[in-house]
């Protein structure tokens, strides 16, 4: 069980059963709470982290209050990778959205998978591009996309792993709004917008996709 969990993750799928027990015996396990920090933006890394059940929020603050969410991390995400490649202090913050249960790996343990594993090297480098290409289709969106667009990108992003008919999630326009780095009301109006179109549904905090390709064709993913 374990083992297909850690099977899950980008950096471990090339390595060998063998491979995966050794990361497994330098593994420790740690839960959380909702709503408690696994860690803040500018503290020291020193852990490299996967979910092994729950949800965590990357994010960071922008200003006095202003947030900008990163992700909604599941099960077999990793995290926390970037301080411990050289950069020492974390560039985002971690937070227990619900009930979690995490996996975590040492800096000193992290190194060493490196060291002895250039088929997990190979996987970060893979990973970290990723993440970069994602960094700049933000930057590209924030810039150059309307609110609805954006909206419309955000809500595919995020329902991406769902595989109900009609598809479903639970997420507040706080989180949302978080996500697109801006406030509530405008992610509010985009909301009813869509809403009036028959594109979603969203109420109680339950967002209901109901169009899917007319929302793609919003996101520019047609």
């Amino acid at each position: 069980m374990v083992a297909n969990i850690f099977k899950q993750v980008t950096f471990f799928s090339g390595l060998n059963n063998s491979e995966l027990n050794k990361v497994l015996g330098i593994a420790g396990l740690k839960k959380y709470a909702p709503g408690q920090m696994v860690f803040a933006k500018e503290d020291l890394g020193n852990h490299f982290f996967i979910v092994k059940s729950g949800r965590i929020k990357i994010f960071t603050t922008v200003g006095a209050s202003k947030k900008k969410t990163f992700a909604f991390l599941k099960k077999g995400d990793s995290f926390g990778e970037m301080s411990l490649l050289g950069g020492k202090v974390r560039s985002a913050s971690a937070q227990s959205v619900e009930d979690s249960e995490l996996f975590v790996i040492s800096k000193k343990n992290f190194k060493r998978l490196i060291l002895e594993n250039p088929e997990f090297s190979l996987k970060i480098l893979y990973t970290l591009a990723d993440r970069l290409h994602k960094a700049n289709k933000d930057v590209e969106s924030m810039l150059f996309h309307n609110i609805l667009g954006r909206l419309a990108e955000a809500i595919l992003e995020l329902s991406k792993d769902k595989h109900t008919k009609p598809l479903k999630m639970a997420i507040d326009q706080n989180e949302l709004a978080q996500y697109l780095g801006t406030t509530r009301v405008p992610v509010c109006r985009a909301i009813n917008t869509l809403k009036r179109s028959g594109i979603i549904d969203y109420r109680r905090g339950e967002l209901i996709i109901l169009n899917q390709e007319r929302l793609q064709s919003m996101a520019g993913n047609a």
